[in-house]
C-alpha cells in the first residue's frame, strides 16, 4: 500500500500504510508504515518507525490509536529526546493518554532474540540521574510512567539495578522499581533483599522471592499516603494467630509443584495487608482478623529459601520430609 494515504479519526494523515487494523467503527486502530511520516504531539513532531524489519526492531505497530482517533502509542524510527516534567529522556517507544499527555516512555525498545541478547541491549542503555525528596540516585531504567497531569507515577529499573529510597527515617534498598502517589509521595517499592520491618503484629521479613521485573507500578512493599505500612510480602516469615480460647491458625509461604517441571517446587510468598484494625493474610487461603481480638507470634526465616527449581531428588538441600 505504498503511497496510499489514510486519514485517522482526528484528521491525522498517514501515507505508506503497510499493515493496518481497524476498530468496528472504522477508526484506524494501529498500522505499520513503509514511508516516513511525521506525527505532531505536544512533545514535538515525532517520526514513527517505517521500512523493513531490522535485527533489533520489535515487530510492533508503528502507531496505535484510541477509538476516538487520538494517538495511543508511537514506536519511533530512531531514539528521540522527549522533554518530560522530570527532565529530557531519549525514547524509542512512547505511549499517550487519550488527552495527548505522555503516559509511558521507554528509552529502548529492542527485540530480544537468539541474535540480539539482553546483554546486547544493555550496552545501549544509559544511566540517568534522578533527584527526588525520597532519594537521589543514578540508574539504568526500562521505563517511566506518568500520571496524566505529568507527575511521575512509576519507574521500572533495568534488570540487576538497585537503588536506595528514603521513607520518613528509614532507608529501603529497591530493585525492579517503585511507584508514587500523585502528590509525589512513595507508594510502593520492591525490596532488593530481605528487610525486617516493624508491623502492628510484630517484626516481619519483607521480600518477594517470586517478584518478576516487568513493571515498577506494582510492588510488594506498599505504603499509605501518610507513610504508614499498608502491605508487604514475605518469603520467609511464619505467623501464628492465637484466639482467646487457645486455638490457633498458621499463615506462611508455601511450596507448590513447579507447573512445567516434574519433581520441582516453587515458593509462593505470603501477602499481609494492614487495614485499619484488621490484618489480612493472602496465601494458600485468605483470612481476616481483628487485631485486638487475637494474639500474633512471628517466626522469621521459617521457610526454605531459593526453592525455585528445587528437586525432591536433591536431599542435601532440603529437610521437608523430615
Amino acid at each position: 500500500m505504498k503511497g496510499i494515504l489514510i486519514e485517522t479519526g482526528t484528521g491525522l494523515k498517514l501515507t505508506g500504510i503497510d499493515k493496518s487494523e481497524y476498530y468496528s467503527n472504522g477508526i484506524l486502530k494501529n498500522c505499520s508504515l513503509d514511508e516516513e511520516n511525521t506525527i505532531p504531539t505536544r512533545y514535538g513532531d515525532l517520526i514513527p518507525k517505517y521500512g523493513p524489519e531490522e535485527l533489533r526492531k520489535k515487530y510492533t505497530p508503528s502507531v496505535s490509536f484510541y477509538g476516538s482517533g487520538a494517538v495511543k502509542s508511537i514506536a519511533l524510527e530512531k531514539q528521540t529526546d522527549i522533554f518530560t516534567p522530570i527532565g529530557s529522556f531519549p525514547a524509542e517507544l512512547v505511549t499517550f493518554y487519550e488527552s495527548g499527555a505522555i503516559k509511558r516512555l521507554f528509552p529502548l525498545n529492542g527485540k530480544i532474540s537468539g541474535y540480539w541478547s539482553e546483554a546486547d541491549e544493555e550496552q545501549l542503555c544509559r544511566e540517568f540521574k534522578f533527584w527526588f525528596p525520597f532519594g537521589s540516585f543514578k540508574t539504568k531504567i526500562i521505563s517511566l510512567c506518568f500520571y496524566e497531569n505529568g507527575n511521575l507515577k512509576a519507574m521500572t529499573l533495568w534488570p540487576g539495578e538497585s537503588i536506595f529510597l528514603k521513607k520518613q527515617v528509614d532507608i529501603f534498598p529497591a530493585r525492579i522499581g517503585f511507584s508514587l502517589y500523585e502528590d509525589g509521595s512513595l507508594r510502593s517499592l520492591e525490596p532488593a533483599y530481605e528487610l525486617t520491618l516493624a508491623t502492628p503484629i510484630g517484626n516481619i521479613s519483607a521480600y518477594d522471592e517470586s517478584a518478576i521485573g516487568i513493571s515498577g507500578e506494582l510492588n510488594s512493599l506498599c505504603f499509605r499516603k501518610d507513610g504508614s505500612l499498608r502491605s508487604l510480602v514475605t518469603s520467609s516469615s511464619k505467623v501464628m494467630v492465637y484466639a482467646a480460647d487457645g486455638s490457633f491458625e498458621t499463615h506462611e509461604p508455601i511450596l507448590r509443584p513447579a507447573p512445567l517441571e516434574d519433581d520441582k517446587f516453587m515458593l509462593v510468598p505470603l501477602k499481609i495487608t494492614f487495614d485499619g484494625e484488621h490484618v489480612i493474610f493472602e496465601g494458600e487461603k485468605t483470612k481476616v482478623y481483628e487485631m485486638s481480638e487475637f494474639r500474633f507470634s512471628v517466626t522469621n526465616d521459617a521457610t526454605p529459601k531459593n526453592c525455585t527449581g528445587f528437586s525432591c531428588g536433591d536431599c542435601s538441600s532440603c529437610s521437608l520430609c523430615k
